[in-house]
């Protein structure tokens, strides 16, 4: 039995370290087809809630190790509005029911404070800010889709534990994932106004605006940010970096606050300049934008892919919709579609190359969440509509 996992493991690791890139440099017609990409994706997805056994979706596969690892919440929360929108797009009702099954699921793992813990803090039972906020984003969304009180009334309570936490400062302090402050949480200040978009709390809106300024205050003037990384020793993940801005960018808009709007583009302008010409960023940035990293973060491209299509939504700027396009070309060259291996077909790394420093080996989830945001976006712009954002996230 050992050794047939293990060959199972490295035929697994040889496709993906030995995929064939293609040579298209266009995302329509026939030298792209988004479907096929998108279709493998969602699958993989479905695939990796299969291998849980509560429901949730896994955190992903090691390659390495050839097994899943058990559900992650905080991911499994901001998948749920992928999943929407998918389903809206290709007109699924099962991705649809399979999002808010994913919403049950989370129901189940809310502490006593009404947060939701780090997968591997579980039997610690401490709520994490960040988890939290990314698990609410699949409660509102489920709620616009169902208009089941469940899912706002949880998002509501989780709402009301975040706000009464914040610090003076405007950062959440505690609860905090590793124990250090981080400005990506602005990603939980956009899903605080999202609430009120729901509830009308001004408790809401006040604290986001709070951790917002404190978010700004920490950027530099070329857009690089201080506290960025999940440890103050490590440069910010280009992950990390796009979290914080497209946080920042989506409150501006909810807010009508240019301030907010420009400091995404200052960052979003910066790492356009620093686009790879095969279409890649980065894995690590440090200080003045000094790489610190030869390998990819595949996450990251994509999420700056879908921060470009949406500055280029706002200010027409064909520049961003070339580095979307190019980034989002990067990528799928590295998702495998002619795999028979359903742990493989149809995800993305955590890295290219597969070996890099960030979820060495493995395929996380998020990374082919985000990947499925940047094919959704790509693909409304393709036919000429606005951008859709019911479930952000």
């Amino acid at each position: 039995m050992i050794k047939v996992r293990s060959e199972s493991v490295a035929v697994s690791l040889l496709e993906v370290l030995f995929k064939t890139w293609g040579k298209s440099n266009s995302l329509n017609g026939k030298e792209f087809e988004l479907k096929k990409h998108l279709e493998g994706a969602l699958g993989w997805i479905r695939e990796a809630q299969t291998h849980t056994t509560d429901g949730g979706v896994s955190k992903g596969y090691d390659l390495l190790r050839g097994r899943w690892a058990p559900s992650y919440p905080e991911t499994t929360g901001y998948t749920i509005p992928t999943l929407l929108n998918a389903a809206d797009v290709l007109q699924r009702p099962d991705i649809k029911a399979q999002a808010l099954s994913l919403a049950d699921y989370l129901l189940k793992v809310i502490t006593p404070e009404g947060g939701v813990v780090h997968w591997k803090s579980a039997s610690q039972a401490q709520a994490i800010v960040f988890d939290t906020g990314q698990v609410m984003f699949g409660w509102l969304a489920a709620y616009k889709a169902s208009r089941e009180g469940k899912y706002l009334g949880a998002a509501r309570e989780a709402g009301d534990w975040l706000v009464s936490i914040q610090d003076p400062t405007g950062a959440w302090i505690r609860n905090q994932y590793l124990g250090f402050e981080k400005v990506i949480d602005t990603r939980v200040a956009w899903v605080l106004l999202e609430l009120n978009r729901l509830v009308g709390d001004r408790a809401y809106v006040e604290a986001a605006r709070h951790n917002l300024e404190w978010a700004v205050e920490n950027q530099h003037a070329d857009g690089w940010f201080e506290h960025c990384a999940f440890t103050p020793k490590q440069d910010p993940l280009t992950h990390t970096i796009a979290y914080t801005a497209e946080g920042l960018f989506e409150c501006g808009v909810a807010l009508n606050e240019p301030r907010y709007i420009q400091a995404a583009q200052k960052t979003a302008r910066a790492l356009l300049d620093r686009q790879r010409q095969d279409g890649s960023l980065a894995g690590t940035y440090g200080p003045d934008w000094q790489e610190t990293s030869r390998w990819s973060c595949l996450t990251g491209n994509c999420q700056m892919a879908h921060l470009w299509l949406r500055l280029f939504e706002l200010e027409g700027d064909s520049r961003y919709a070339q580095a979307a396009i190019d980034a989002i070309r990067m990528v799928a060259k590295t998702q495998i579609l002619d795999s028979q291996n359903p742990n493989i077909h149809g995800a993305i790394a955590g890295s290219f190359p597969v070996s890099g420093a960030y979820e060495r080996l493995k395929l996380p989830n998020w990374a082919t969440k985000f990947f499925v945001d940047a094919l959704l976006a790509q693909e409304r712009i393709d036919r000429g509509a606005r951008l859709k954002f019911d479930y952000p996230g």
